[in-house]
Order: C-alpha cells, then structure tokens, then sequence
C-alpha cells in the first residue's frame, strides 16, 4: 500500500513538473500578436520630360512635326503641363491659339496650329535646355549664333519690331524681342541689318 502511494505521488510530482514546459511549447509555437500597422504607398504618375529626345530638326521637334496634328504631337510626349494662349503672343496673327507647354513654371514649347484647323503650322521652342542639331538653344546670343551662320543678318519685323535672324536650310528662325538695344540698324526698314550687339540673347526658335 505504501509503495502505491509512493508511486502514486511520483506521477503527481512528474506531471506537475512538466505542466509548465507545455505551456511554453503551446507559448512559442504561436505567432506573436502586434498592433496592426497600415503602411501608405504614395503613387505617383508624374512623369519628368526628356529633353534629351527633343533635338531641334529642320522642320520638327524630336517627333513632333509641322503638318502633324496637335493630338498626334501630344502623343509624342509626356511630363509636362498644358495651358492655352494666343498666337499674337508670338508674333502671329489670325487668332490661332497657342498651346504651351510647361515644365512646372517654365514653357519649354508651344504648339501653333493653322486657323480653325488642328494641324500644326509652328512650333515655339522657349526652352534653353534643347538644343539644335549644330548646337545652339532658344537663348543663344547673337555671338553664338554667328559663329554658326558667319554672313547672317538680321531682319526687324514691320509688324512688332522684333528682330530675326534666319536658318533658311533648316526653317528656323532666331526671335528676339528687342526694345530699345537693338541686334541691328535699320535705317531702311525693308533690307536687313548687319549683326551689332553680340551679347543680347533670343528668346525663342520658331520652327515653321
């Protein structure tokens, strides 16, 4: 009887020493339990424009050409925003709108198309960061462009009194929007005018 009592109290002792050791097991083989967190994912279509693509041609702006229309240029590009001007603002009249093209605040080109139709007529570079296929951007100076074109001249429109210099070959012209400092002389408003201030700087290429 004393030996039953014995043993009896042994598996007492041996289940009460392995209680805890179960537990533990039960404790580890589960997954800790944390406070849920969200984690946000900002997404973004911005897209940055590649100037880089956008060489100035004869005729064309990367793969926006004259004779396109202004869907199938629009097509050609990403990254920037659009606004709407008038044609006046640069020179042209007839009351065609101007498309600008923005990157952030700064046009980088317009889009001009013929009056009362989508196709492109004129394209406005503005933006120093494209460059021509010889090199020059819409903010070159005279000096600059001179070394390109040795015998240019220049010529003052009637109609705004800005000066031009022209790229014949390739259909560009180099506009400047002079007042009183002048690129040339002009004192027969019909001929052009030998280059004189070398340092003032275009404001834009116009691609016709």
């Amino acid at each position: 009887m004393i030996r039953h009592l014995i043993y009896f109290m042994f598996l007492i002792v041996l289940w009460s020493c392995k209680q805890p050791t179960d537990n533990k097991s039960q404790k580890e083989g589960k997954p800790t339990q944390t406070k849920s967190q969200s984690t946000s994912v900002e997404h973004t279509n911005d897209l940055s424009f590649d100037y880089d693509k956008f060489e100035i041609k004869k005729g064309q702006l990367g793969e926006i050409k004259i004779g396109m229309t202004i869907s199938e240029a629009e097509q050609k590009f990403d990254g920037l925003r659009k606004e709407v001007g008038q044609a006046t603002d640069f020179g042209f009249g007839g009351g065609s709108p101007a498309y600008l093209y923005y990157d952030k605040d700064d046009v980088v080109f317009g889009l001009i198309p013929a009056l009362d139709t989508e196709i492109l007529l004129f394209i406005i570079v503005a933006s120093p960061r494209l460059t021509t296929i010889n090199g020059l951007n819409p903010n070159s100076t005279v000096k600059e462009i001179s070394k390109q074109y040795p015998k240019v001249k220049v010529y003052q429109n009637l109609m705004n009194s800005w000066e031009e210099i022209s790229d014949t070959s390739n259909n560009w012209d180099f506009v400047f929007m002079t007042n009183e400092k002048t690129v040339g002389d002009y004192p027969d408003l019909e001929n052009p005018s030998e280059l004189k201030n070398m340092d003032i700087k275009a404001d834009w290429i116009t691609i016709k």
